[in-house]
């Protein structure tokens, strides 16, 4: 994968600045926390791609959206522009590949805001897809049975073989459900011949 040129995003300027901030390459399965080092750092994905979900005190997970090439955790902007981090608390960050990434500060987020256009469009862009995405999770919960989703989840994530490399736990994560009512209907499919179950593997037969 070629990646990511930020002279697309940004103006010369700003890509200068980026240019010189840390940047950090994390395996798969690397959780990420918004503070280190007495600051809040706010990545920019350059390669790879980072789950952002949200969790309950029960430990249940819904999937909010993921950050791909390109892009930034716009829940973290948000807080860093009101400089009030309380939406965080319930967040968690993990990467789903692995991920090289920019890590800005809030500081140079309030201060970017200021002083460059570009940084204002790619914020802009950003409420907009997570908008979008938020509208789409709502029409998901509300409106289709979860069985359908679970179906177009498995079909989604499948390979060429028809193989999906999902956890149960995984799929319960970004169905927004609990992992044994996941277990129940992958169950109920395989007795149905639609599927068949492995460890850390399912395997399409007849969706």
């Amino acid at each position: 994968m070629t990646p990511l040129d930020l002279n697309t995003l940004f103006d010369a300027a700003l890509v200068k600045e980026l240019n010189r901030c840390k940047q950090v390459e994390l395996p798969t399965g690397s959780y990420i926390t918004a503070a280190g080092g007495g600051l809040r750092y706010t990545p920019i994905v350059l390669e790879g791609a980072i789950k952002v979900a949200r969790a309950d005190e029960g430990g249940r997970e819904i999937l909010m959206y993921h950050i791909l090439p390109g892009e930034s955790c716009i829940i973290s902007i948000t807080s860093s522009l009101k400089n009030s981090f309380a939406n965080m608390d319930a967040l968690i960050a993990v990467t789903v590949r692995p991920t090289h990434m920019i890590l800005i500060t809030d500081a140079q987020i309030r201060d970017w805001h200021n002083r460059y256009p570009s940084w204002r469009r790619f914020v802009t862009d950003l409420y907009d897809e997570r908008l979008t995405e938020i509208f789409n999770l709502v029409d998901e919960v509300a409106f289709k049975n979860l069985d359908q989703r679970l179906k177009r989840l498995l079909l989604h994530n499948a390979d060429e073989k028809g193989d999906v490399a999902l956890t149960h736990h995984e799929i319960a994560s970004q169905l927004g459900t609990a992992r044994e009512v996941v277990s129940r209907l992958l169950k109920q499919m395989e007795h149905n011949h639609k599927i068949k179950l492995s460890r850390g593997l399912i395997h399409l037969i007849d969706l």
